[in-house]
């Protein structure tokens, strides 16, 4: 018989549901989001696109060639030129001339690529003051500074020279450290018998609870189009991860549930967690890295990530949902939206 849910007493489940990666990887999607629908929806930048961060980030240090662009974010000049492309007709940067090569262009940003950082600069600390109402202050701190240097060693490792760096943000760091976390596992997971496995999948795998998952609800999560998970769903059946059926409780939809190869697929990730964290915990140091898990797992917690995902519950409290609007919203945004449900009588 296939077995098509994971038991929520399940040992594998378990480490499947709470460990580090995951909870860094939730934390760094939050934080992500948040900047940027108070980007797009507070500060006018309605073109903005998260892809569009690793660019500005690094010429708001510069102004740099393309081909500098692409080295230091480990693609191809094609690429880079892509988005390069998209960031220019939003207006946040422009080419000019090189003076040291007329036969070269140097990416800037304009005048509107400027006011963006010092947007992002706000948006990004409004996040952290959401972060230290869970951990608070001090801790939210040191999980900065942790969260920094780790990202220097990784940074240093890759260059092959020293790279120490100021403390950054969170909103700088943890994307940095979720990418490297995303491209190690599936470095690990692919050696331990998964040939195929791609970066997107991991949009649609880790969504997966035991009671399954939908697509319209996936791509919510994720804030990607139905088409964009259908089309990964498409690969992981032909790979034999996942096998659809017809939800229950509404025919018009599937449910995506592991086959006896997804479970084989989760247990395997989760044995490539436990060594990844190993050797992060070798290159930051033991104490270290055991403060950025417990204040990643305290965030995600607090956050209350993924837990329509996991959770048997269907409904919440008011207490509950208020406490999340706080964290997603923060606590201005919150407050404002109650005023305006109990304006309208909701």
């Amino acid at each position: 018989m296939t077995e098509t849910v994971l038991e929520a007493g399940d040992a594998v489940m378990a480490r499947y549901r709470h460990n580090v990666a995951r909870h860094i990887l939730g934390v760094a999607r939050h934080c992500q989001a948040g900047i940027m629908h108070r980007l797009q929806s507070q500060c006018g930048h309605g073109q903005l696109r998260l892809g569009f961060e690793p660019y500005i980030s690094l010429l708001a240090r510069s102004d740099q060639r393309l081909s500098q662009l692409a080295n230091a974010l480990g693609i191809t000049r094609q690429a880079a030129n892509q988005v390069i492309d998209q960031v220019e007709s939003a207006g946040y940067v422009e080419r000019t001339p090189d003076p040291a090569d007329g036969r070269a262009k140097r990416v800037r940003l304009t005048g509107q690529g400027q006011r963006l950082v010092a947007d992002g600069t706000d948006a990004a600390a409004a996040i952290e003051a959401c972060y230290c109402d869970i951990l608070g202050t001090s801790a939210v701190t040191v999980f900065r500074d942790d969260c920094s240097s780790l990202v220097g060693l990784l940074e240093e490792a890759a260059a092959g020279s020293d790279n120490t760096a100021e403390a950054a943000p969170l909103a700088a760091s943890l994307p940095r450290i979720a990418d490297h976390v995303s491209r190690e596992l599936m470095r690990l997971t692919i050696a331990r018998g998964h040939p195929g496995l791609k970066l997107s999948f991991g949009q649609v795998l880790t969504l997966i609870g035991p009671r399954g998952g939908r697509i319209q609800q996936i791509a919510e999560a994720q804030d990607i189009s139905k088409q964009a998970v259908s089309a990964i769903v498409s690969e992981l059946e032909q790979l034999g991860y996942l096998q659809r059926s017809l939800d229950p409780d509404d025919a018009r939809q599937w449910v995506l549930t592991f086959t006896p190869r997804g479970r084989a697929l989760i247990a395997d990730s989760v044995a490539s967690v436990e060594e990844l964290a190993k050797a992060l915990a070798n290159r930051v140091g033991k104490r270290r890295w055991q403060r950025i898990n417990r204040s990643a797992a305290q965030l995600y917690r607090g956050l209350q990530l993924e837990r329509d995902v996991f959770d048997n519950r269907n409904t919440d409290s008011l207490d509950v949902i208020a406490q999340r609007l706080r964290h997603q919203l923060g606590r201005r945004d919150a407050q404002a939206l109650g005023q305006l449900l109990v304006a309208s009588g909701t």
